[in-house]
């Protein structure tokens, strides 16, 4: 009797803190909270994570704070999701390790689907890890293993999206942005990649990078030298030195019916 009222004791404490994480995983969908840091402002912090900064007095009453001068560094601000601005990026599939630390925070956290990624949110995969991001304009950023990435910047509109990947290796699927005059730029240690629509491979460390385009047109710079890689082309740009002249991509291996 005794072991079935422990084992009912360990079973409810289980189903607990799985409904907790659920509720967790939701209220970070839901919201962002931020660290009030030195030098901050409700005028700043409202430019930087409002959707619209005029709707600075919805957030004081949300986080139930009386005054504006009660702001002070160290305070931690909830940001929900009808004030602020839209993610950069969703998370649509996940497998393996992956691990996300929010803005101004260090506390790094397992990736989950319809996670949203903010200004300054960082994301890893392990060395099994893959992760496929979704931009606002239905653009697919797949994550390989071992890959390291930050959001830099979005603008209003969430046309224009910087990332930077700081090591590894990601596809890209861009949706042809020409119309709405957008543009999507990654950065690595040693050279910017920049598009308004096509399809590419970027990998990357802290001496060297290499992409590969097999769709569109890509704009590679390095050095204040820019090189634009058509479509069976790539790049290679070793750091302080501008991108290689575009060379062709080898041709994938044929396989005939007997290697299937």
């Amino acid at each position: 009797m005794k072991f079935r009222c422990f084992f009912s004791i360990i079973l409810i404490s289980a189903v607990f803190i799985e409904n907790r994480a659920a509720q967790d995983r939701k209220e970070e969908e839901k919201l962002q909270i931020i660290e009030v840091k030195r030098g901050d402002t409700l005028s700043k912090i409202s430019k930087k994570y409002l959707e619209d900064p005029s709707q600075w007095p919805a957030l004081l009453k949300y986080n139930k704070v009386a005054n504006p001068n009660l702001i002070q560094p160290g305070m931690k601000l909830k940001v929900p999701a009808n004030l602020g601005k839209k993610p950069a990026a969703v998370v649509i599939y996940k497998s393996g390790v992956a691990q996300f630390v929010r803005a101004q925070e260090t506390n790094w956290k397992e990736v989950f689907i319809k996670l949203g990624l903010f200004n300054e949110d960082q994301i890893k995969t392990g060395a099994n890890g893959n992760v496929h991001l979704q931009l606002t304009n239905s653009s697919v950023l797949r994550l390989q293993a071992n890959t390291f990435i930050i959001v830099n910047k979005v603008s209003r509109n969430g046309n224009d999206t910087i990332f930077t990947l700081q090591q590894g290796r990601l596809q890209a699927q861009v949706s042809d942005m020409r119309k709405t005059g957008g543009r999507l730029s990654v950065r690595t240690p040693t050279a910017v990649a920049a598009v308004r629509g096509t399809n590419f491979e970027l990998s990357a460390s802290k001496k060297d990078s290499g992409l590969a385009c097999y769709e569109g047109l890509v704009d590679v710079t390095a050095q204040k030298v820019t090189v634009s890689v058509p479509r069976g082309m790539g790049t290679y740009v070793e750091k302080g030195k501008p991108p290689m002249k575009p060379f062709k991509l080898p041709l994938p291996p044929e396989v005939s019916p007997a290697d299937i």
